[in-house]
């Protein structure tokens, strides 16, 4: 059994500070950390009797000024985040990022195949890190990584407005968004599926899992830079300028 779940937002906390850049210069800001963690007291999100998971995540706006056409070359963005572990023995921990554009939020879910089997669709960015006792993982969530992100959405939503005919769209969905297959290397399947345009990513769901009880949490630093000059980027005034979180999800459907 694959004891893994869909994203979640139960959270011990979070802050993001789009009026008040940690580093503003221009068409360049570097957003508040956002924090979000779990303790040992969180329920499971899942519990079969034998396998539990714990789930925890947030949605992050970026400081991106609500404007229509913007696509994911206008856009520098790079996510660096710090994985820590509070507890006394190691911690298997799964990160997630599941992107967002201006149009839809991608909200990957869960299969249940039968009481064996549960098979969950992949995150835009699912890894998993091994993290020590009272220590901490750090690793750069690479601007060519969040253009994947955006690439990735773009082309699921292409599929699920006109699938191909006799496919298995779930299989593609996740085919596309698997961390090994990139838009930049031809793949049969998924790159004649890739749209000529590419919206850029306005956010994400930031998340953590992990498969037995702990104190563990994720802060992330977001730097987003406007390389073409067009003004998209808010380095100052607050939230209200910036695109809210979509409406509309984009939920792989069941095999």
């Amino acid at each position: 059994m694959n004891p893994r779940a869909p994203f979640s937002c139960r959270q011990l906390s979070f802050g993001l500070l789009l009026g008040a850049a940690a580093c503003a210069s221009g068409d360049h800001v570097v957003v508040e950390p956002v924090v979000v963690g779990m303790t040992r007291e969180l329920p499971p999100l899942y519990d079969d009797g034998e396998s539990r998971i714990y789930q925890v995540g947030t949605p992050v706006r970026l400081p991106i000024r609500r404007a229509s056409g913007i696509v994911a070359g206008d856009l520098q963005i790079e996510i660096r985040f710090t994985i820590s572990n509070l507890d006394d023995q190691k911690h298997s921990v799964e990160l997630l990022v599941d992107p967002w554009n201006e149009f839809v939020r991608y909200k990957p879910g869960i299969q249940v195949v039968n009481e064996e089997q549960v098979t969950p669709d992949f995150s835009g960015f699912d890894k998993f890190f091994i993290v020590g006792p009272k220590s901490r993982v750090e690793g750069i969530i690479t601007p060519d990584d969040t253009v994947e992100l955006a690439t990735d959405l773009a082309t699921a939503q292409a599929v699920i407005a006109a699938p191909p005919a006799g496919a298995n769209v779930n299989g593609i969905i996740n085919r596309i968004f698997n961390l090994q297959n990139r838009s930049s290397v031809f793949d049969p399947v998924v790159s004649p599926l890739i749209p000529k345009t590419i919206p850029a990513m306005v956010g994400f769901d930031l998340g953590l899992r992990t498969y037995e009880a702990g104190n563990v949490s994720v802060e992330v630093i977001v730097d987003v830079v406007d390389i073409n000059g067009k003004d998209y980027v808010v380095t100052s005034g607050g939230a209200s300028n910036t695109f809210d979180t979509p409406g509309a999800e984009l939920v792989p459907p069941k095999p």
